[in-house]
């Protein structure tokens, strides 16, 4: 079966077969290049030039800017999504970089043909920026509310609630980041990520095994993110 067909099949109940034809997502598709990637390999460098927007097709991927000896993580981010809108569609270079945190599969979409498609789609441009907002833009100031309001226990809170519904879309799920990489997503040291993680396993709200979690208490999770 031609790739192009195999992958139109793949978005068969994604937003991109609601509001553009058949015929019009698959001669974007042909313009399109897909490649397979493996755990913890880069699929794009901070610095090099975005020519082409990502859209992760299955797997899991993590965001990040590199400074010096410590990564900060932005985000991470699941299949069957555009990763970094709005900021692919209007810079120059890449201000982060993509690393995939398990085996993943990536359509490189050419920036200049999804450009001249949103100017002639009005539903496309629509959902691409409300794409852009939900998965980018509204994460990305919630985590500058939390770094201004919320203390360690309110951010972890935060961050495991955003796992959970978010990314992995279930209470139980594997982190796929160390507990330094999660110290790199809030803030705070490893041992105080290692500290309170205990402390909300011994309080009953996770269960802790691990890299694995299990969300018991989500309500309490959310008193302490909103509270803490």
């Amino acid at each position: 079966m031609d790739q192009n067909i195999q992958i139109f099949q793949l978005l068969e109940n994604h937003w991109l077969t609601e509001v553009v034809s058949k015929s019009e997502l698959l001669e974007l598709l042909a313009k399109t290049s897909l490649v397979n990637y493996r755990k913890r390999e880069t699929i794009v460098k901070r610095g090099e030039f975005a020519n082409h927007l990502v859209f992760l097709l299955d797997g899991f991927v993590k965001l990040e800017i590199e400074e010096g000896k410590r990564d900060f993580i932005i985000d991470i981010d699941r299949g069957m999504n555009f990763i970094g809108l709005p900021l692919s569609l209007t810079i120059e270079k890449h201000i982060y970089s993509i690393v995939t945190l398990t085996d993943a599969n990536v359509v490189f979409f050419p920036v200049v043909d999804v450009k001249e498609m949103l100017k002639k789609n009005s539903k496309f441009t629509s959902q691409m920026i409300k794409c852009g907002n939900e998965s980018f833009v509204i994460p990305m100031l919630e985590k500058l509310t939390s770094t201004a309001q919320n203390n360690i226990r309110g951010r972890l809170a935060k961050l495991l609630i955003h796992l959970s519904t978010k990314v992995h879309r279930t209470n139980s799920f594997a982190l796929l980041i160390s507990r330094l990489e999660v110290s790199h997503m809030i803030g705070f040291s490893r041992e105080n990520v290692i500290r309170v993680l205990a402390e909300f396993n011994s309080e009953g709200i996770i269960n802790l095994s691990g890299k694995s979690i299990e969300i018991k208490e989500m309500e309490r999770l959310e008193e302490i993110a909103k509270y803490s």
